[in-house]
């Protein structure tokens, strides 16, 4: 495990806070007590058992993170903060339910899946026991920090347990576009061992002789070998979730990125594989096309 300044602290730095509606402020402040289960204090945010294991973040890699910012602030009215570290640039979202963390390096995975858990010198025995990789980590003395590496079969992840609450700058809008699902294609049963030892999930099939299978919210898991008897390599893909597939893929093309045919392949979901003006792919979801 390499030793390595902690990535958090650069969000810890004071900023000069926006004036947004106090109605908007209130609401918002809610929905993340809610979705993260974080007291806003000046202090440590209390880990909370029940959340071990849940999508906390989604780590999406550009080419260039300024580009891709205002690419998807004008599609989804997206807003973030910029945050430069160690030559690279990254903007996380504040005005989404998930945060969404852009960033430009070329040595990161595409989608990194960030999840929740109280202990993490624990999880990163977990992860070395059931057979995956720790690549990175910053570990406190109390089991906080983070650690980075893939599971079993290669697949990205980052473990983090939620620490000193940043107080950003509150979003002055709402956004249009979320996370809906990080999509892992992978053997499933390996995949319920691994994640089931590392975070306690059960994965449940989407129904009967489906090769889909639900993990937590907002994660899903194919077998692909299993659905078509061929060879795939492991891999993750980040959803977005849309009110309506048709206007956001027109407002793709006008932006100059690029939208595939919608299909209807994902349960009661309408969906299409696009790219952003820089070749950066990902999907977008909607249960209509509008």
């Amino acid at each position: 495990m390499s030793e390595r300044s902690d990535a958090f602290e650069a969000l810890l730095r004071p900023i000069t806070p926006l004036a947004p509606p106090s109605e908007f402020a209130a609401s918002l402040r809610r929905r993340l007590e809610q979705e993260l289960g974080m007291t806003l204090t000046d202090g440590l945010v209390s880990p909370s058992a029940e959340l071990d294991g849940t999508l906390a973040m989604v780590h999406f890699r550009v080419v260039d993170a300024d580009r891709a910012m205002s690419f998807f602030g004008d599609l989804f009215g997206w807003q973030a903060e910029r945050v430069p570290f160690e030559g690279h640039v990254s903007h996380y979202t504040v005005n989404t339910e998930l945060t969404v963390r852009i960033l430009d390096d070329p040595a990161a995975p595409p989608v990194v899946p960030n999840y929740r858990v109280t202990d993490v010198a624990a999880a990163v025995r977990s992860i070395e026991r059931a057979g995956g990789r720790v690549a990175a980590s910053e570990i406190a003395t109390d089991g906080g920090g983070w650690a980075q590496g893939a599971d079993d079969q290669g697949v990205p992840l980052l473990l983090f347990r939620p620490g000193r609450y940043h107080r950003h700058g509150a979003p002055t809008r709402a956004a249009s576009g979320d996370v809906g699902l990080v999509f892992i294609r992978a053997d499933a049963d390996r995949a319920e061992r691994f994640y089931r030892t590392l975070l306690g999930w059960h994965l449940e099939r989407a129904h009967p002789g489906s090769h889909y299978f639900e993990a937590v919210a907002r994660v899903g898991i194919f077998d692909e070998v299993a659905a078509f008897g061929r060879e795939a390599t492991p891999s993750v893909s980040l959803y977005f979730v849309v009110d309506a597939l048709t206007p956001v893929v027109s407002r793709i093309v006008q932006l100059g990125g690029h939208a595939g045919p919608a299909e209807q392949d994902m349960g009661p979901y309408f969906t299409s594989l696009c790219s952003d003006d820089q070749g950066t792919e990902f999907g977008l979801m909607a249960e209509t096309l509008g």
